[in-house]
């Protein structure tokens, strides 16, 4: 794993490599033989990328299309609120506005699956292969952590700030 990472991790920014703190766990795990603990560290830094994006997004937004139940959505304000959210919500409510393709839904959900089942996050059995791990690797950094926002994105994101902004302008 640590032999090929270098073509997985050549798509990360470098200003970005010096605060992937999850990564660089990721890599001290692969190293130590730790592949499941590796596991555990990627999906770290997969959803703390996709929750830093959501914040940046719309919050407000992203937790109407997250939060089905009103009573839940009562419950969900501010960033710290994220942590409300499961997984499972937060990568396919990513999905529904955008953040995520639906390959990368399917491949991170993937991920996410092997991260419960096959990882140090439970007891489990199974064992994962470097192979495996690697394709893992390349699944987060492209799909999340070095996507850039699409101009569908950034053009929906004004639009709700200047909706907003009207409705507090109006309203006062």
């Amino acid at each position: 794993v640590l032999g090929n990472m270098r073509h997985v991790i050549d798509d990360l920014p470098l200003e970005r490599r010096g605060t992937a703190m999850y990564l660089s766990k990721f890599m001290v795990a692969v190293g130590a033989g730790l592949l499941d603990a590796a596991l555990n560290y990627l999906w770290d830094e997969t959803i703390g990328e996709l929750r830093k994006r959501i914040i940046n997004y719309d919050l407000q937004y992203f937790f109407d299309q997250a939060a089905t139940d009103p009573a839940k959505r009562n419950d969900l304000d501010g960033p710290e609120d994220l942590l409300k959210i499961t997984d499972d919500e937060l990568i396919r409510s990513a999905a529904k506005i955008g953040f995520i393709s639906d390959l990368g839904l399917h491949q991170l959900d993937l991920v996410r699956h092997m991260r419960n089942h096959a990882s140090a996050a439970h007891p489990n059995q199974h064992e994962l292969t470097p192979y495996a791990l690697m394709g893992y690797l390349e699944t987060c950094i492209k799909e999340v952590i070095t996507l850039p926002e699409s101009p569908t994105m950034i053009e929906t994101s004004t639009l709700l700030r200047n909706i907003k902004t009207a409705t507090v302008t109006e309203s006062d």
